[in-house]
């Protein structure tokens, strides 16, 4: 009686099948790893604290400007109106929606006055997620924020206060 080959026996595979898959599961798993790294992560650090520094000034010029208003975003429009505040030199607004974690999904759009005083825009659908809203004019001058969830249903609030 020849002896069977050794794949034909049970205990050979059996042995062989965890290291294999531990190795299979590092190689995704390092696969995985390397194609989502941290969109957050900012190489000089300095210059982003200057460049804070200096933002912090365009919302000090908003809270002198005392700029309130209400910012209404549904799955296809945006709309922004305010409701205290100089507004007089405002001709269009620029609207930055940032996603707290997946760069990928941040947007902007353009806003223009609309006969009620309102400033609109339409806008491509969304992913839903927390959301950081930075509402500025044209020239830059003033800088609004609000961290939001989109999608909602209601007007949001938003005023002068850095958050």
């Amino acid at each position: 009686m020849s002896p069977t080959p050794w794949y034909k026996n049970f205990w050979p595979w059996f042995l062989i099948f965890f290291p294999l898959a531990a190795i299979i599961g590092c190689v995704s798993l390092f696969i995985t790893a390397i194609g989502n790294g941290p969109d957050m992560v900012v190489d000089d650090y300095y210059k982003k604290g200057k460049a804070i520094n200096l933002e912090l000034t365009k919302f000090d010029k908003a809270k002198a400007l005392y700029l309130h208003g209400d910012l209404t975003v549904s799955t296809d429009k945006v709309s922004f109106k305010f409701n205290k505040g100089d507004t007089s030199n405002i001709h269009s607004l620029k609207l930055s929606f940032y996603h707290r974690t997946i760069q990928a999904y941040d947007f902007e759009t353009h806003l223009t006055p609309n006969a009620k005083g309102e400033f609109t825009a339409i806008i491509e659908p969304f992913t839903d997620g927390e959301y950081t809203v930075f509402i500025e004019p044209i020239d830059a001058s003033w800088k609004l924020k609000e961290n939001i969830t989109l999608p909602h249903t209601q007007s949001i609030a938003i005023n002068p206060e850095y958050k």
